[in-house]
């Protein structure tokens, strides 16, 4: 008689959170549950994590390994039967403890998730599941849809600074403007579908707009140019940061990303070219793109390593971001566009992963604007040099160019 396969099942509870496993415990299933629980174990917080084993059958050694793991790592290892008891007693040396069953329906992960959707916690779970854990490759195709809609978001800032244009998104609509001149952080996908899909990736493109009173516009680019404190602004998200070269207009710098909560301890190494234009006395904008971006396998690891340019999980490929300046109102109005490639999603994922991606991208420009009005704050103490960017009215440059 064939052994089940190994299954899990998921139980959040108010102090503890408990996975349950079914069948056998080896090869690759050991894998994916390892996945699964450095997934959930980095999204519940503080929450006593125990795993369940009282319906394994039988344990290889790459199970074995697992569980010795988890052990030295605290977790909890639940046997409540004979089989399961003998075997943690001989990993532990111990007495293998007893908890209390969870009153609750035990679902499979899946009915679980549905029970349970509007929980953040769950959707990121799913979503990072859904995803395989392969590597991709970033392919011509993808990188000329790519480039044909940076094209587009070119075109747009050109029409915002002829005469006659809207160049802030906030002045396009009263609400708008009223609600981030009352200090509110407004954030809202572009318009079109979100993400938008291209041959082989998505692309995710969200606009942002904050208003910062009783500051001024060269205030405003001393901090955004200051590379390498990005460091501290945006910590714990920017592990490094570093000015390559620095011009008039144009700047060169260098970041190390890491995001836990979605990508699972992934970080990216980036370069980055930046070009500053000031349209008249008031109104700047600047124009960011990522000329070379690579993950960075076991970070912070004795196997780190970075994966060559267009390999690996492709969760990010490439980034733009546009900001836009004003002074008016008695402060300084500032919006960004932030625009990424990543790979595509299985279809039959997208129904979990789509609000998913919604909520990060948002939180992401939400994050980002509230440190960058922070930064401000912290650096009024220092005398603001005069802003020594070139006038360029009416035109927008190649700076998106490949």
């Amino acid at each position: 008689m064939k052994h089940p396969a190994l299954d899990h099942y998921i139980h959040d509870g108010p102090t503890a959170f408990r996975l349950q496993l079914t069948g056998v415990m080896s090869g690759e299933g050991v894998g994916r549950l390892e996945q699964v629980w450095k997934t959930a174990s980095s999204l519940f917080g503080g929450r006593r994590p125990i795993l369940d084993i009282t319906f394994v059958t039988s344990v290889d050694d790459r199970g074995r390994a697992l569980l010795v793991e988890w052990l030295r790592a605290g977790g909890h290892i639940v046997a409540n039967s004979g089989a399961s008891r003998v075997l943690v007693e001989t990993i532990m040396g111990a007495p293998a403890p007893e908890y209390e069953p969870i009153p609750r329906q035990r679902l499979p992960f899946r009915l679980c998730f549905l029970r349970w959707a509007a929980s953040l916690p769950f959707l990121i779970v799913a979503f990072l599941l859904a995803l395989p854990a392969n590597a991709a490759n970033l392919k011509p195709e993808t990188v000329s849809a790519w480039n044909n809609y940076v094209d587009q978001a070119q075109a747009d800032l050109q029409r915002r600074i002829q005469p006659g244009g809207c160049f802030l998104w906030t002045m396009e609509n009263a609400d708008r403007a009223e609600r981030v001149h009352a200090g509110e952080i407004v954030v809202a996908p572009a318009p079109g579908p979100d993400p938008k899909n291209v041959p082989g990736g998505l692309i995710h493109h969200w606009v942002g707009a904050i208003f910062i009173p009783n500051r001024t516009i060269e205030q405003l680019v001393n901090v955004t140019r200051n590379y390498d404190r990005y460091k501290d602004y945006y910590q714990p998200s920017v592990i490094e940061s570093r000015t390559v070269a620095s011009g008039d207009a144009n700047d060169e710098f260098s970041m190390r990303i890491m995001n836990k909560a979605l990508f699972l301890k992934v970080a990216l190494d980036a370069d980055y070219r930046v070009t500053y234009v000031r349209v008249d006395e008031n109104k700047i904008y600047s124009i960011s793109r990522t000329t070379r971006l690579q993950e960075i396998d076991g970070y912070g690891g004795a196997r780190e390593h970075v994966i060559p340019e267009g390999e690996g999980l492709g969760y990010i490929w490439k980034l733009v971001s546009i900001a836009r300046m004003e002074q008016r109102d008695g402060g300084v109005y500032l919006e960004l566009e932030g625009i990424a490639l990543s790979r595509e999603i299985p279809l039959a994922a997208r129904f979990l992963a789509d609000p998913i991606v919604r909520r990060v991208s948002r939180n992401s420009m939400l994050v980002s604007l509230r440190e960058t009005r922070e930064a401000l704050h912290e650096d009024t103490g220092l005398e603001p040099r005069r802003v020594s960017i070139p006038y360029e009215a009416g035109r927008v440059g190649a700076f998106l160019s490949k």
